[in-house]
């Protein structure tokens, strides 16, 4: 850190300080905003069953046999899209609840 030799210079670090602070401010809520959405329980059961589902595709694509994995890849995709629909309806499920408790 060079030293600071006028006023003019402390006005500008002081300036330059608080973009910074606002900037990490911003950050933290931003972060704050996503640690909250992903711990909500709609969001951790989709991730949970994404998880799952995308190990057994990569699981079902290095097994024995082309159709075999061909038709246990489609039944996977079914079931990513079932879960994911049924995710939404729970997140309506959930938002319902919690506005009927306020």
């Amino acid at each position: 850190m060079k030293k600071i030799k006028s006023i003019k210079q402390l006005k500008a670090e002081k300036k330059r300080i608080r973009q910074r602070q606002e900037d990490l401010e911003e950050n933290i809520g931003k972060n704050w905003k996503e640690l909250k959405e992903s711990l909500k329980p709609v969001n951790i059961v989709k991730e949970t069953f994404s998880n799952i589902l995308k190990g057994k595709t990569e699981e079902n694509l290095y097994g024995n046999g082309f159709i075999k994995s061909a038709f246990t890849y489609g039944v996977t995709l079914l079931a990513k899209k079932f879960v994911d629909k049924t995710g939404i309806k729970l997140g309506k499920l959930f938002k319902n609840d919690t506005a009927k408790e306020n």
